[in-house]
């Protein structure tokens, strides 16, 4: 189901709106306390990241905790996306602009896909959560934010 920026948002209406995984949407939800400041903050993610600084994914303690919980949607996720873009997951991954300075090995992010987290390891749990919060912020302003 398409949805437009006339509607009125809602949970239900974003999770009928976007392929990720229901269980996902919920889960990003909640961490960052609820559907009122989820819709506060999903704009303010989508101009510009999720590292600013967003309720649930300050901490590596929450990120850890969050990507680890949720580790299967997120690499559901991570899986489907970079196969429309034509790249593999890891690939893919290597590319999140939080690791432009510092690339984590192909070995660091599969065991990050697995929830397993090791020095590097615990950079790319971060990622994974960001990565979550950034595309579930996405479509949510694909759904109902019109800028």
């Amino acid at each position: 189901m398409n949805t437009t920026a006339t509607q009125r948002p809602s949970l239900q209406g974003l999770i009928n709106s976007t392929s990720i995984p229901e269980s996902l949407v919920r889960a990003v939800v909640r961490q960052m306390g609820g559907w009122q400041s989820f819709k506060e903050s999903a704009p303010d993610i989508c101009r510009g990241g999720i590292d600013g600084g967003f309720s649930g994914f300050i901490s590596y303690a929450d990120t850890m905790k969050f990507a680890k919980k949720n580790r299967e949607a997120i690499r559901q996720l991570a899986m489907d996306q970079a196969q429309e873009f034509g790249l593999g997951v890891v690939e893919m991954i290597k590319g999140f602009g939080c690791f432009r300075h510092s690339k984590p090995s192909d070995r660091e992010i599969i065991d990050g896909l697995a929830g397993i987290a090791h020095p590097m390891g615990v950079n790319v749990l971060n990622a994974l959560a960001w990565y979550a919060g950034e595309e579930v912020a996405r479509a949510f302003c694909d759904a109902f934010d019109p800028q």
